[in-house]
C-alpha cells in the first residue's frame, strides 16, 4: 500500500483529474466551428495534419447535439446543410454521421471511414449552438435545467424572480415555442445549494444574455422551462393516448407523415416525444384511418435516439409521393417503458401512474412482475442473469405486487414509496423474431424473419458485413465473421419478407434497418441471405471486424478481458478465432465497458480457442485504471510480394493458415472486392499466372464468383472445380488503383481529380508549377484513362493535405520514369496545396457494326479493353458529344437496345448524363466505370450527321519563345463550310479568343508574350447555318513554353590602360593591392543585378546593373586586398520578371591568387609591363573589332605605391603585382566602353523589355531558376 502524505493528496487528484481529461481535452482540440460566433459554423474535423468538413448527409439535429456539447456551447438550435456556412476546402473528412446523442464527441459516432465520403463541398454540414444558453437533464432538448454562459463557465440559473417572462425568453431562444402551462411541472433534478444566477427579463428579449443577469449567493434552486416546442405531434383514431396516426402541426394547419421509410426508429421517437412508453409496433397502409388535410413528412430517417420527430432529417414539410392511404401510425407501450438499454428489451423500468411517470423500486420486486413486463412488452422471459445496471432516475419511487392471470402491470397493485429506492434493471430475452436455419451452430445460417406470424427469408441484394453485424448482435453471437449471399446455407421456403437491407450496424433490430416494404422484392430463394458469426468471442468500438475491445462468452455471459499480460500470442489466438489473419498489434485503446467481472487470460499462441487458454477470474474496482485487452488483425486477404500492400498475389486465411486463390477462374470482380477490402481503392489490372510468386501455402479457393459489390471476399460464393483441379501456375493477383504510382483523387470518376502521387506508403501532391497537358497525359496514360482532355491547376478539385512535389520533367516526362520516382521519391516542392495540380482524362470511343466511322455502336476504352454504354438514360445530347469526339458533326438519332447488334466484354458506362458541352462522353455525368446494371441488349447507338476535320494549330516562331517575344498561332482547318468562327482556347483557365474568318485560316497575335500566356491551346471551328449550329471537333494541342534567356557573362582583365582588355584564368595579386572587377553582359532585360560569387564563399555581393539599350554593367571594387580574397570568382546576371527570378549560368572563373609583397627592381616590373602592354594591345585590337557582340568582365587593379601587371596570357602563368613600382594611372571609368547604337550594325535587333520589379539575389540557399 502507498501512503500520501496529507500535504500531497491535493496534488495527486489535480493530477489524476488531469489524466481522465486529456482524452477529451484530446478530442476537443480535433473540431472547430467556421462561422460567426464560436458557437454557430460550418463544422470542421481535424485530421491528418489538416482540417476538413463533414458531409451533410444523414446530418441531424442529434448529430449537431453532440458537436454543440463537445464544444462547451449551449443548447442546439439548428443543423444546417448545403454550406449554409459557405463550402470548405480541402478534405471531406465525415459522412453519414448517425449519433445517439449521448456521444462525447462526434468521431465517436457512426460514421464512414475517416475520408471516406461521396459528396462535394456543397453539402458541407453546419450547427448553429446557443452562445449562452443550454437546457440539461430533460426529455427533449425543449425542456430541463436552465444554465447561462458567463464569465467563461455554465452557471445554474435560479429560481428566485423565474417566472413566465424569462420562460418565454428562453423558449424563444431554443426556437422551442412558448412555456408549457402544466399543473405540475417535470422533476429535471433540481437541487438547492448555494451560488447562481439570478435574470430578469422584460420580455421582448431574443435572448437570455440581453437580461438583466446577477450573481446570486444565497441558497439557490434550479430554474427549469419546459417549452411546447416548434412542432406538435399527435396520434389520432388509436385505442388509447400511446397509439394512432401520427399527425404534426405546421403552418397552422395538422397533417400526416407518409409511411415510406417508417420503422421502428422513427416510432421510438414518437412514443418518447408523446411521453408514452416503448414502441411496440410500426403501422403502415393508414392503419388508424386515412387523415385529412396536407400530408406534412415523408421519407424520415431517425435513428432512434432523437429526441423529437423534428430532429430527424426527411425532405421537408410538404415535400413527398404519398397519399392518405399510405399515413403512418404507431403503437406504443401506456403504462411502462425500459429505458437508457442496451437494447429494446433491456433497461431501468419506468411505470406511468397516476398520470405521471415513476420508477419502480427492488422492494417487492420478482420474477412473476419481472415476466408480466417481458411479455407486455413482446420481449420473452425474463433473463436468468439480471446483473446488468442502468443506472438510476431521480423518479420518484413506485412498488408492485402481480398476482393471478394479469397481462400488464398496470392490473398489478401499484403503490407509491416514501423515500429513496433502488430502481430495478430489467433484461429481458426478447422475442424471437430472427433466427439462423441450417448453420453449423446456433450462430451461423439463414437469416429467418418471423412476420405476421410467419417465418420468411432476406434476400441478399445489398446484404453485407453492417447487415450481418446486426444479426450477430441480435442473435447474442458476437462478432460477425461473414456475409454469405446465394443461399449458402440452402434456400429457404415460404415468403421473402425482407430485401435491400441497408444497416448502418448500430441498429439493435434488422426491422430498424432501411429496407423494402415488408414483403416486396424481386429475388428467389436463391439469393437467400446468410451469416457467419463469431459465436464466443468478439471484438467492440473498432474500425472494422478484425480490430476492437476483446470480449469472451465463458459461463454464460459476456465478459472483458484484461490487458494484464496481454501480448502477441494471446492476440494470435483472437485472430485465428476471427478468421482475421495474423495480428498486427495490440492494444488498450478501444474504451471500457460496463462489466467489472473478467478474465486474465495467458496463451501460448498455438491455441485454436481462448477457453484453451488459461483464464483465471478478475474484478476490477472503480478506481481501476487497468485497460480491457483490445487486438488489431490484417484480415483475411493479403496481397504478397508487390512493391506495396495494394500490389500482389491474392492470399486468403482460413483454418488457421494463408492460402492462394486459384487464377482460372479469377475477374475483375472478383479483384474488385479484393481492392475494396484492402482499402485501396478499385481493381487496375488482374493478374492470373503467377506474375507476383506461387506462394508456398495451400490453394484455398478454386473458384469464386463476386459480383463486385461485395465488401469483403468471404461475402462471395465459392465452391472448387467438380471435374478438374486448378493448374499450379495459375494463382491470382491484382494491382489495385491505391497500389499505382499515381491517383486522381475528389473528381467525379477515378480519371479525373487532382494529382497525387505515392512514395513508400504515403501519398503527396504536386505543385502545378510547370504543370501542363503533356504531364497530364503522362498521368493519364500510368492510369489507362485515354487521353488528356484538361490540365487544371490552382487545386481546381480541392487542396489535398501532406507534402507537395515537384511536377519536374525528370519525373513526368513519361510513364517509366513516373514509376522510377515512385519507387525512389519526388522533390519536394515549396508552394503550398492552393496550386494543387488536377488532371481529366478521357477515354477512346469509337462507333462499330454501323455503316461507316460515324455511325454504330457506342463503344469506350478503357484500362485496355473496349466496351459497351448501357442506354439507361441515353439521349440525344449524349450521343452528340460522342460525335463530336469522333469528328463526326452532330448527331442525327441516339438508337438504343443494341440496336447496331450486342456488343462483348464489360459494360463501361451506364446513366450517362451529358449536357451537351463536353469533349469526352467519359466527362459527361454517370455512376462510375463498370458501374451498371444492364445487359449487352441495351447497348447505345449514335448516328452522326457525318465526318469533320479537326483544325490544326501551328505557333510562329515556334513553341518555346523568350519572353516579351511576339507569337502568332495560326488556326486551319479543311471545310466545306467556310465563313466560320475560329476559337481559340487555353487549358488550363477559362481563356478563350474567337475571330470570323472568310477563308481556312485565322491568325491570332500576341504582340508581346508574358507568362501568362503559356499553357496548351488548341482550335475550334463553329459555322453558323440558319437552322443549326455546326461544332466542328477540338483540334490538336500544342504547347507553348515562355522562358528568361540570359547569355553566359565571360571573364576578363584590363591593363591599366582603359582600352586594352584580356582575358586570364588565373592571376596573382600583391597583397595591399587595390582593384575592382566590372561585370557586363548584352541583355534585352534591364533592372538587373551583377552577382559576384566566391568559391570557398557562401554568400554572394549583388549591385545594381546600369548602361542602357542592350549592354549593362557593374563594378565591384576591393580597396586593398587581403589574403581572405584570394579565391575562384565568377558573374552571374540575374532579373525579376512577373514576380519570379531569373539567373544565367555563371561566367567562367577567375582565379585570384594573393602573394606576400616583394622587392623587385622597378626597370623589372616596367619590361614586363611593356611587355605585357604589346601583348594585351595585340589581343585587344581583335576584340574591338567584335565587341558589340561580346560580354565582358573587367578586372582593374591599381597600386597606390605604383605597380605593374605581369601576365603571361598563352601559358596562364602567375605574375607578382609589384607595389614598388612607379604608379600607373589607370581608368576609374566604372563601365567598359559602349559603342553608339547608331555605329553598330545588328543583324537581329532586340526590343528591349522593361523589367517590372526589383532585383533579387539570385544566390540564397535554393538556386534560383537557370535559364
Amino acid at each position: 500500500m502507498i501512503l500520501i502524505p496529507a500535504g500531497k493528496l491535493h496534488l495527486v487528484l489535480y493530477l489524476a483529474t488531469g489524466l481522465l481529461s486529456l482524452s477529451l481535452l484530446t478530442e476537443c482540440e480535433k473540431i472547430r466551428l467556421v462561422g460567426p460566433s464560436r458557437c454557430s459554423g460550418r463544422v470542421e474535423i481535424f485530421h491528418r495534419d489538416s482540417w476538413g468538413t463533414v458531409c451533410d448527409d444523414q446530418w441531424s439535429v442529434t448529430n449537431a447535439e453532440v458537436v454543440c456539447r463537445e464544444l462547451d456551447c449551449g443548447t442546439v438550435i439548428e443543423a444546417k446543410k448545403m454550406a449554409f456556412f459557405g463550402e470548405g476546402k480541402n478534405e471531406i473528412w465525415l459522412d453519414d454521421v448517425q449519433c445517439t446523442g449521448q456521444e462525447l464527441s462526434i468521431l465517436k459516432c457512426s460514421h464512414r471511414a475517416l475520408g471516406e465520403n461521396n459528396c462535394g463541398h456543397g453539402e458541407d454540414a453546419g450547427v448553429i449552438c446557443s452562445d449562452h444558453l443550454k437546457v440539461v437533464n430533460g426529455s427533449n432538448r425543449c425542456s430541463g435545467k436552465v444554465q447561462i454562459y458567463r464569465d467563461g463557465r455554465w452557471n445554474r440559473a435560479c429560481s428566485n424572480d423565474w417566472g413566465t417572462t424569462e420562460a418565454e425568453v428562453v423558449c424563444r431562444e431554443m426556437s422551442c415555442g412558448t412555456p408549457l402551462q402544466q399543473n405540475e411541472v417535470p422533476n429535471f433534478g433540481e437541487v438547492n445549494v448555494l451560488g447562481g444566477l439570478k435574470t430578469t427579463c422584460v420580455g421582448n428579449e431574443t435572448s437570455i444574455s440581453q437580461c438583466t443577469v446577477q450573481d446570486f449567493k444565497d441558497d439557490c434552486v434550479d430554474a427549469t422551462v419546459l417549452c411546447t416546442h416548434s412542432k406538435e405531434i399527435r396520434l389520432m383514431n388509436g385505442t388509447n393516448r400511446c397509439s394512432g396516426r401520427v399527425e404534426i402541426f405546421h403552418d397552422g394547419q395538422w397533417g400526416s407523415i407518409c409511411d415510406d421509410r417508417w420503422g421502428m426508429q422513427e416510432a421510438a421517437v414518437t412514443c418518447r416525444e408523446m411521453n408514452c412508453g416503448n414502441a411496440l409496433f410500426v403501422k403502415y397502409k393508414a392503419f388508424f384511418g386515412a387523415g385529412q388535410d396536407q400530408v406534412w413528412l415523408d421519407d424520415l430517417e431517425c435513428n432512434g435516439s432523437e429526441k423529437t420527430l423534428m430532429d430527424c432529417p426527411h425532405r421537408g414539410f410538404g415535400e413527398h409521393d404519398c397519399d392518405h392511404n399510405e399515413d403512418a401510425g404507431v403503437v406504443c407501450s401506456e403504462t411502462i417503458r425500459l429505458y437508457n438499454g442496451t437494447n429494446a428489451c433491456s433497461g431501468r423500468l419506468e411505470v406511468f401512474h397516476n398520470g405521471q411517470w415513476g420508477k419502480m423500486c427492488k422492494n417487492h420486486w420478482g420474477n412473476e412482475e419481472a415476466s408480466v413486463v417481458c411479455k407486455e412488452l413482446s420481449c420473452g422471459n425474463p433473463k436468468k442473469y439480471q446483473d446488468s445496471t442502468f443506472g438510476e432516475s431521480r423518479l420518484s419511487g413506485l412498488t408492485s405486487r402481480c398476482t393471478g392471470n394479469v397481462s400488464s402491470i398496470a392490473q398489478c397493485n401499484i403503490q407509491a414509496v416514501t423515500g429513496t429506492c433502488e430502481g430495478v434493471s430489467l433484461s429481458c430475452e426478447g422475442s424471437p423474431q430472427l433466427r439462423l436455419v441450417n448453420g453449423t451452430d446456433h450462430c451461423s445460417g439463414r437469416v429467418e424473419v418471423l412476420h405476421d406470424g410467419q417465418w420468411g427469408t432476406v434476400c441478399d441484394d445489398e446484404w453485407d458485413m453492417r447487415d450481418a453485424q446486426v444479426v450477430c448482435r441480435i442473435m447474442d453471437c458476437g462478432t460477425a465473421r461473414t456475409a454469405k449471399s446465394a443461399a449458402y446455407f440452402g434456400q429457404g421456403q415460404g415468403s421473402i419478407w425482407m430485401d435491400d437491407v441497408g444497416c448502418t450496424g448500430n441498429e439493435t433490430s434488422l426491422l430498424h434497418c432501411r429496407h423494402a416494404t415488408l414483403g416486396e422484392n424481386n429475388c428467389g430463394h436463391g439469393e437467400d441471405a446468410g451469416v457467419v458469426c463469431s459465436a464466443f468471442i468478439r471484438l467492440i468500438n473498432g474500425t472494422d471486424q478484425c480490430s476492437g475491445r476483446v470480449e469472451l462468452h465463458h459461463g454464460g455471459r459476456w465478459s472483458p478481458l484484461y490487458y494484464l499480460n496481454w501480448g502477441m500470442s494471446e492476440a494470435e489466438v483472437v485472430c485465428r478465432m476471427m478468421d482475421c489473419g495474423d495480428p498486427v498489434k495490440v492494444s488498450g485503446s478501444f474504451g471500457r465497458g460496463k462489466e467489472m467481472r473478467g478474465y486474465k487470460v495467458s496463451c501460448n499462441g498455438r491455441e485454436s480457442s481462448l477457453t484453451q487458454c488459461t483464464l483465471r477470474d478478475f474484478t476490477r474496482t472503480s478506481g481501476d485504471f487497468i485497460e480491457e485487452a483490445g487486438v488489431h488483425c490484417s484480415g483475411n486477404v493479403r496481397l504478397a510480394d508487390g512493391n506495396n500492400h495494394c500490389v500482389g498475389r491474392v492470399e486468403f486465411y482460413d483454418k488457421g493458415q494463408w492460402g492462394t486463390v486459384c487464377g482460372e477462374a479469377w475477374d475483375v470482380n472478383d479483384a474488385m472486392v479484393v481492392c475494396r477490402q484492402m482499402g485501396c481503392g478499385r481493381a487496375h489490372k488482374i493478374a492470373t499466372m503467377g506474375e507476383y510468386g506461387h506462394g508456398s501455402g495451400q490453394t484455398w479457393i478454386d473458384q469464386i464468383e463476386c459480383n463486385g459489390m461485395e465488401s469483403t471476399l468471404t461475402q462471395c460464393p465459392q465452391r472448387p472445380f467438380r471435374d478438374k483441379t486448378c493448374n499450379a501456375t495459375s494463382v491470382a493477383g491484382v494491382i489495385c488503383t491505391g497500389g499505382l504510382g499515381v491517383r486522381l483523387s475528389n473528381g467525379k470518376d477515378e480519371c479525373s481529380g487532382r494529382v497525387e502521387v505515392r512514395h513508400g506508403e504515403e501519398w503527396y501532391t504536386v505543385c502545378d508549377n510547370e504543370w501542363n497537358h503533356s504531364k497530364a497525359g503522362v498521368v493519364c496514360s500510368k492510369l489507362e484513362c485515354g487521353e488528356p482532355v484538361s490540365a487544371p491547376v490552382g487545386a481546381q478539385f480541392g487542396q489535398g493535405n501532406g507534402s507537395v512535389v515537384e511536377a519536374s520533367d525528370s519525373c513526368f516526362k513519361n510513364v517509366s520514369t513516373l514509376q522510377q520516382c515512385s519507387l525512389k521519391g519526388f522533390r519536394s516542392a515549396t508552394c503550398g496545396h492552393e496550386k494543387d495540380a488536377g488532371t481529366v482524362c478521357a477515354a477512346q470511343v469509337r462507333l462499330v457494326g454501323g455503316s461507316g466511322p460515324c455511325t454504330g455502336r457506342v463503344e469506350v476504352h478503357y484500362k485496355g479493353e473496349w466496351g459497351t454504354v448501357c442506354d439507361d438514360e441515353w439521349e440525344l445530347q449524349n450521343a452528340d458529344v460522342v460525335c463530336k469526339q469522333l469528328g463526326c458533326g452532330h448527331a442525327v438519332s441516339a438508337p438504343s437496345s443494341a440496336h447496331f447488334g450486342r456488343g462483348s466484354g464489360p459494360i463501361w458506362l451506364d446513366n450517362v448524363r451529358c449536357t451537351g458541352e463536353e469533349a469526352a462522353i467519359t466527362q459527361c455525368e454517370h455512376h462510375g466505370f463498370g458501374e451498371n446494371n444492364c445487359g449487352h441488349s441495351e447497348d447505345a447507338g449514335a448516328i452522326c450527321l457525318g465526318a469533320l476535320n479537326k483544325p490544326q494549330l501551328t505557333l510562329s516562331p515556334g513553341p518555346e519563345v523568350n519572353w516579351g517575344d511576339k507569337v502568332e498561332i495560326t488556326c486551319t482547318v479543311q471545310t466545306e463550310h467556310l465563313g466560320g468562327t475560329f476559337i481559340l482556347k487555353r487549358i488550363p483557365g477559362e481563356f478563350k479568343m474567337e475571330k470570323f474568318s472568310e477563308n481556312e485560316a485565322a491568325t491570332f497575335i500576341f504582340p508581346s508574350v508574358d507568362f501568362a500566356q503559356k499553357g496548351s491551346y488548341f482550335c475550334e471551328y463553329q459555322k453558323k447555318l440558319p437552322n443549326q449550329v455546326i461544332n466542328y471537333p477540338q483540334g490538336n494541342i500544342a504547347e507553348l513554353s515562355v522562358n528568361v534567356d540570359l547569355q553566359k557573362p565571360s571573364i576578363s582583365l584590363t591593363s591599366p590602360f582603359a582600352m586594352v582588355v584580356y582575358s586570364p584564368d588565373t592571376i596573382s595579386v600583391k597583397q595591399g593591392s587595390s582593384f575592382s572587377v566590372t561585370c557586363s553582359t548584352h541583355s534585352r532585360y534591364s533592372g538587373g543585378y551583377f552577382y559576384l560569387t566566391k568559391s570557398n564563399v557562401s554568400t554572394t555581393e549583388a549591385k545594381p546593373a546600369y548602361g542602357h539599350t542592350i549592354f549593362y554593367v557593374a563594378s565591384f571594387e576591393f580597396t586593398e586586398i587581403e589574403y581572405k580574397h584570394q579565391g575562384a570568382y565568377k558573374c552571374v546576371y540575374g532579373v525579376n520578371i512577373s514576380s519570379q527570378s531569373f539567373c544565367s549560368v555563371p561566367s567562367k572563373s577567375l582565379e585570384v591568387t594573393v602573394i606576400a609583397a616583394s622587392s623587385s627592381s622597378v626597370i623589372t616590373g616596367v619590361l614586363v609591363g611593356l611587355v605585357v602592354v604589346l601583348i594585351v594591345v595585340a589581343i585587344g585590337y581583335l576584340l574591338w573589332r567584335r565587341r558589340w557582340r561580346v560580354t565582358d568582365t573587367l578586372v582593374q587593379f591599381s597600386n597606390r605605391l605604383g605597380g605593374a601587371i605581369k601576365q603571361d596570357r598563352d601559358e596562364r602563368s602567375n605574375g607578382a603585382y609589384d607595389g614598388r613600382t612607379r604608379n600607373t594611372q589607370v581608368s576609374e571609368q566604372a563601365q567598359s566602353p559602349i559603342p553608339d547604337d547608331k555605329n553598330v550594325e545588328v543583324e537581329n535587333p532586340v526590343e528591349v523589355v522593361p523589367e517590372d520589379l526589383a532585383g533579387r539575389v539570385c544566390y540564397e540557399l535554393e538556386p534560383l531558376v537557370f535559364s
